[in-house]
């Protein structure tokens, strides 16, 4: 790439070399700088991430255990109903009740 400036652009950037130098510099400082925080940044929302999935992960596990919980206590009272009523028609039978 070719950049052509006249003889008076050439003298005012060899006048204006250090300052020129200096922008430059500070820009790739800035760059530098920047990349850092984007970095940062973007390991701090990894972290905010990983986080997170954990709270799901053991929500998720919470709920499945709720489930199998829930599974568990209908069917003991599905069983306890089955056996209520056995004792019910029993004790409907000793007393001669016709329904």
């Amino acid at each position: 790439m070719e950049i052509e400036v006249t003889d008076e652009e050439l003298k005012t950037i060899r006048e204006n070399r250090r300052e020129i130098e200096g922008r430059f510099q500070d820009l790739e400082g800035l760059e530098r700088t920047l990349r850092v925080l984007k970095l940062r940044l973007l390991r701090e929302e990894e972290e905010r991430l990983e986080r997170k999935l954990e709270e799901m992960e053991y929500g998720y596990k919470e709920l499945l255990e709720f489930e199998e919980m829930a599974k568990r206590d209908k069917e003991f009272l599905m069983e306890f109903r089955k056996e209520l009523s056995e004792e019910n028609r029993k004790l409907r039978e000793r007393l001669g009740w016709k329904g």
